[in-house]
């Protein structure tokens, strides 16, 4: 199964020491869900989420959609992952490369 139907399917995606998860958050007061990708790094045992802006869509199939393109977009190298967290970029910028089709 290709990794973008798996992630739109299946709301999750592991590889090379990395899961990646689709989720929603809200923002503080805010009853509007935006999309997020939250990235958990065995490297550190830790979650991380993705601070590289994802549009917000107009339905949820659109919102997951939008972050699929921001992946896509990390992968081509035409966009660099942001964590707020040198160490987990690199790394993830780095694992990622082996979805490149």
């Amino acid at each position: 199964m290709n990794w973008k139907k798996q992630l739109r399917e299946e709301g999750f995606l592991e590889f090379k020491g990395f899961r990646i998860e689709l989720t929603l958050d809200n923002t503080f007061m805010d009853l509007d869900y935006i999309p997020r990708i939250a990235v958990f790094w065995e490297g550190d045992g830790h979650w991380h989420v993705l601070r590289n802006p994802i549009p917000k869509g107009r339905t949820l199939e659109e919102n997951w959609d939008n972050a699929v393109e921001v992946l896509e977009r990390i992968i081509r190298g035409e966009e660099k992952p942001n964590f707020e967290n040198p160490d987990v970029e690199k790394a993830f910028a780095e694992a990622i490369k082996a979805l490149k089709s």
